[in-house]
């Protein structure tokens, strides 16, 4: 059987290097079991490729976490060596990820900072003062 894409259902496995990524296996099982139940229901080796590489699609990770976001452009990655994924659309979703995975980075250094800002106000909080023992209170 000669299929649409670029790799077919059957080695759509675990023994595909891929799955070493828990993002990437799960896509590529949705991918997998979407294109088999559509060619068993009569679909087009196309239209089961189709509705497999929408259902890849609709398997990613969200872009929330830098983590996610390298998950994210792994299945970018892999979704285009299965053709889930075109290149022109690949390219787009590549960007996101890129903008996703700047901002997530960016809010971690201002956590960091905040973090550094917080430490440092307990180093001074906990530090002996100098002057007098009541502040505040005048007679």
């Amino acid at each position: 059987m000669d299929f649409p894409t670029s790799v077919t259902a059957d080695a759509v496995d675990k023994t595909n290097p891929s799955f070493s990524n828990p993002a990437v296996a799960h896509c590529s099982k949705a991918w997998k079991k979407t294109f088999r139940a559509a060619v068993s229901a009569g679909k087009s080796e196309l239209g089961a490729a189709i509705k497999a590489g929408e259902a890849y699609r609709a398997a990613m990770p969200a872009l929330s976490t830098r983590d996610s976001c390298r998950d994210f452009i792994a299945c970018v990655a892999h979704g285009i060596l299965l053709d889930a994924i075109s290149e022109k659309d690949g390219g787009k979703l590549l960007y996101a990820a890129q903008v996703a995975l700047a901002a997530a980075n960016s809010d971690q250094k201002s956590a960091d900072a905040l973090a550094s800002r917080t430490d440092a106000s307990d180093l001074a909080d906990s530090a002996p003062r100098r002057g007098r023992a009541s502040v505040g209170k005048r007679r």
